[in-house]
């Protein structure tokens, strides 16, 4: 027999915590369904933009001390370039724990929360959406909600449902997360991009909790892993970094970036997708601000179609435009240089700068977003036999 709710949230990350934190202020029942057990490790940088500290402020309340990360302040996203030039972008932001952060905020929602619950299939009709799940071996469950919340990540089994053909469209990386026990000059509280096309599209590395944490993405045809070692070369080259030490972790996923062809997926009429699930992720591959702003205005979404009868899907679709939006022009090379309404805004860096060196630092940033496929961005990948 089914469990009856509100609302069913299937994914126990940003966006799912916040759209059930929405919810709940509504004064209606959800449910959180998380496949994993909280907290739960994932390949994350775990750094929180400002506009990111702003709404986990707001909603949820001051970031618990044991969640931060150390050191807990983002000073600025600093690129490097192959040129040698570094442009640093101040941020004002902070890191956390990404397993311990994504546990406060579910808990903090003051909702009902499945862990360790996958859920396998869904059906939708005229006025609600019925999920079965599977919790361990052989134990099903059945929730029903009037409204259906998808933030179960870019490889969302929902969004695969609804719109199969998708995937195929996408550009799709792998993605590799290593931290090590092993000493770096990087400078703490910064993020250190590495805008070096000839190791990895989005090549990463910071200093947290007194490891080194390396990250790269690997387009299709090319090896996560010889990325990785092109990386690690690399800061040992120019930042000390001794491979010979422990390696602490290993991490991976695959990624998506659905803005260069469009290829958002928002849901249905009962269904409603949030976070990087629906495709909301710019360059940098940060996706904790889109995730909790599109969460919460799913969860607003949805509360306020179930007080006056309206569609959730067709409130939502309205309300998370500016998103959309907001992560297309993310992907256009002069949003960056003229800071228009983007994530990191790169005309605060230029600005600290003499004439001569934006110059230079405008050369070396149009020169690597020209090497992610100029304004059409990064080609969906090959599948073997096509043509």
């Amino acid at each position: 027999m089914a469990r009856l709710f509100d609302a069913v949230i299937v994914g126990g990350g940003p966006a799912g915590a916040a759209a059930a934190k929405a919810c709940a202020e509504g004064g209606f029942r959800a449910l959180i369904v998380e496949k994993r057990a909280l907290p739960r490790p994932k390949a994350c940088s775990g750094i929180l933009v400002p506009a990111s500290v702003d709404l986990v402020s707001r909603h949820f309340g001051a970031i618990p001390p044991d969640v931060l990360a150390h050191p807990s302040t983002l000073q600025s996203l600093r690129m490097h370039f192959p040129s040698g030039r570094t442009l640093d972008v101040p941020l004002g932001g902070a890191f956390v724990r990404r397993g311990p952060f994504d546990q406060w905020l579910c808990r903090a929602a003051g909702v009902e929360i499945s862990e360790g619950t996958t859920a396998e299939s869904f059906v939708e009709s005229a006025d609600a959406v019925t999920v079965r799940c599977t919790r361990g071996p052989g134990q099903e469950q059945v929730a029903r909600g009037r409204v259906l919340i998808a933030a179960d990540g870019g490889t969302s089994r929902i969004v695969r449902a609804i719109t199969p053909e998708r995937r195929g469209r996408l550009a799709w990386y792998t993605a590799l997360q290593e931290a090590w026990d092993t000493p770096c000059a990087l400078e703490p509280g910064r993020f250190h991009f590495f805008a070096f096309p000839s190791i990895s599209p989005y090549p990463s590395a910071y200093v947290k909790d007194g490891k080194t944490l390396l990250e790269v993405v690997a387009a299709a045809g090319d090896s996560a892993e010889a990325a990785l070692r092109r990386f690690r070369e690399l800061l040992r080259r120019e930042f000390g970094f001794i491979e010979g030490g422990r390696r602490a972790s290993r991490l991976g996923c695959r990624v998506a970036y659905a803005a260069p062809g469009n290829h958002f997926c928002f849901g249905s009429a009962r269904i409603l997708v949030a976070g990087e699930a629906s495709g909301l992720l710019n360059p940098f591959g940060e996706g904790i601000s889109s995730a909790l702003a599109s969460g919460r205005i799913a969860g607003e979404s949805a509360a306020r179609a179930l007080r006056e009868g309206r569609v959730p899907g067709d409130l939502y679709r309205e309300a998370v435009e500016a998103q959309r939006q907001r992560t297309l022009r993310q992907f256009r090379r002069s949003a960056y240089v003229a800071g228009r309404d983007v994530t990191f805004d790169i005309r605060r860096g230029l600005a600290d700068l003499p004439f001569t060196g934006r110059i230079r630092a405008v050369a070396d940033l149009l020169g690597w977003l020209a090497s992610l496929g100029g304004p059409a961005g990064p080609q969906p990948e090959r599948r073997r036999g096509s043509r």
